[in-house]
């Protein structure tokens, strides 16, 4: 199959992925880590789940599961009466997960999560927690939503060169019209041409504190405020950037249906056509 496992900082193991030639977590950041400080620190959900009764996170990018259970490890450590729905969009369920672990505390939650997987349940409950995951090209599977509300989006899919299907201003449309405007949207991501998506969309857009890393990650709201110091503006020469770069220019997919090769050189043109105006 060509994955090849690969240890992280913290010790938790990724996978290297063949097709897409990238690991599914930062490997200095450590996969179990990134989870928490990339995507539910800043989702702002651990403050909010102290006072609400009922939660919801949409994901984009299942990958091997670890954001699920640090997710529900820490929001349930905060208040466990809450209610989580916690609906993810993949592929397919990697073959190797069975073969994977993650350390203490996430441990015992990741085991629970593998052992319905294995089984072929791609929808169960553990606790309070309802964990639904949808199978197939999310840019068809997302249509199916209708205009639920979620608290927060975690998008975590391959990088945008590598998979820019997932991340273009069409799919981050959907993704809006799914979102709360007091919800979060996270990701590692900092490519200009998903900032500039995300801008013309209508979000304020964050830098979330790095990890493993000198550069930050994002984060963007509709009307959502911070809650925590876990993101913070972007700075003049960043805002300067996403305003006049060329390739301040968002992936376009308008059929949601383009490979990526044909996304990518709809990309490339529009920057060409704005260098040599």
């Amino acid at each position: 199959m060509g994955f090849k496992k690969v240890e992280t900082a913290d010790g938790s193991i990724t996978l290297y992925h063949p097709l897409f030639g990238e690991s599914y977590h930062s490997v200095s950041a450590g996969a179990a880590t990134e989870s928490l400080k990339k995507f539910l620190l800043p989702s702002q959900l651990l403050e909010k789940a102290k006072t609400l009764k009922e939660v919801s996170i949409l994901e984009v990018g299942f990958g091997l599961g670890y954001n699920f259970a640090v997710a529900v490890y820490h929001l349930l450590e905060v208040n466990p009466s809450l209610k989580l729905t916690y609906l993810s969009l993949d592929l397919e369920v990697n073959p190797l997960i069975g073969e994977l672990k993650l350390p203490p505390p996430y441990g015992e939650v990741y085991e629970k999560i593998k052992e319905n997987l294995l089984k072929g349940k791609t929808k169960f409950s553990i606790g309070g927690v309802e964990f639904e995951l949808l199978l197939g090209d999310a840019r068809k599977t997302i249509k199916t939503l209708g205009r639920k509300g979620f608290d927060a989006v975690f998008h975590d899919a391959f990088s945008p060169k590598r998979n820019p299907e997932l991340w273009s201003y069409e799919f981050l449309r959907e993704i809006k019209n799914l979102l709360k405007e007091d919800g979060f949207w996270v990701s590692y991501s900092t490519a200009l041409p998903v900032r500039k998506a995300l801008q013309l969309l209508g979000f304020r857009i964050y830098n979330t504190k790095p990890v493993g890393r000198k550069s930050p990650s994002t984060a963007a709201t509709l009307k959502g405020k911070p809650l925590n110091d876990s993101v913070y503006p972007l700075s003049p020469k960043e805002e300067k950037k996403l305003l006049s770069s060329p390739k301040a220019v968002p992936y376009r997919d308008p059929c949601l249906c383009l490979d990526r090769e044909g996304i990518l050189k709809r990309y490339q043109e529009e920057v060409l056509k704005r260098e040599n105006p």
